[in-house]
């Protein structure tokens, strides 16, 4: 079984060796809490990733993203990254109507957690989503290639279609490891908010 990483949290008044976690300089919860939340920079974000050895590997695109950590017992348990889609449209939304689940992982002794991080991302904080003026309408994901998509299908997610990873273009993007996986055939899944979830969510970008 592999050994997780050990990664240094350093507070104000304390410095801290936890395994597979990570969390921002100055916080003071999470380490005695059973269960935290915590917003989290990109490197934090990636940090994880790479350590629950998310087959994508870092998230690296250079527009919107938000992430966030779970941490269970004082110890990092998932992590989920939101971002600005790739492609102009997606599922048939435009960019600006959407926010990508553009990574989702968790630690090996935590199996169970990925389906709780997911709901807890599709209703609390996929809507947070500020980069657009506007509350987002939808929420879209991908399956790897070779995966069917239960872990979205089973959360009440709608299958929108195949796509082939992206190939690369631009000024910054190199072509998917996806494009190496099974097929290289994505699924796009696609969850839409009730009107009820942006009228929170606009209450929310209104109270800061």
């Amino acid at each position: 079984m592999r050994t997780a990483s050990m990664i240094h949290v350093t507070g104000e008044q304390q410095q801290l060796a936890l395994p597979g976690t990570l969390w921002p300089a100055g916080c003071d919860r999470g380490q005695g809490d059973p269960l935290f939340f915590g917003k989290i920079s990109k490197d934090q974000a990636n940090d994880l990733i790479t350590s629950f050895g998310h087959p994508l590997g870092e998230f690296d695109r250079p527009f919107g993203f938000q992430a966030w950590g779970l941490a269970i017992d004082g110890q990092a348990a998932a992590v989920a990254v939101s971002g600005s889609t790739v492609g102009a449209t997606s599922a048939g939304y435009q960019r600006e109507q959407v926010v990508d689940l553009a990574r989702i992982a968790r630690h090996l002794d935590h199996p169970g957690i990925l389906r709780v991080m997911l709901r807890l991302w599709r209703d609390y904080l996929g809507p947070r989503w500020d980069y657009w003026d506007a509350p987002v309408v939808a929420a879209v994901s991908y399956a790897l290639p070779g995966k069917e998509g239960n872990l979205y299908r089973f959360d009440g997610w709608k299958f929108y279609g195949y796509c082939k990873p992206w190939a690369g273009g631009g000024t910054w993007s190199k072509p998917s490891k996806a494009n190496r996986m099974d097929d290289g055939v994505k699924k796009l899944y696609y969850y839409e908010y009730p009107s009820a979830a942006r009228d929170l969510a606009t209450l929310l970008a209104v109270a800061g």
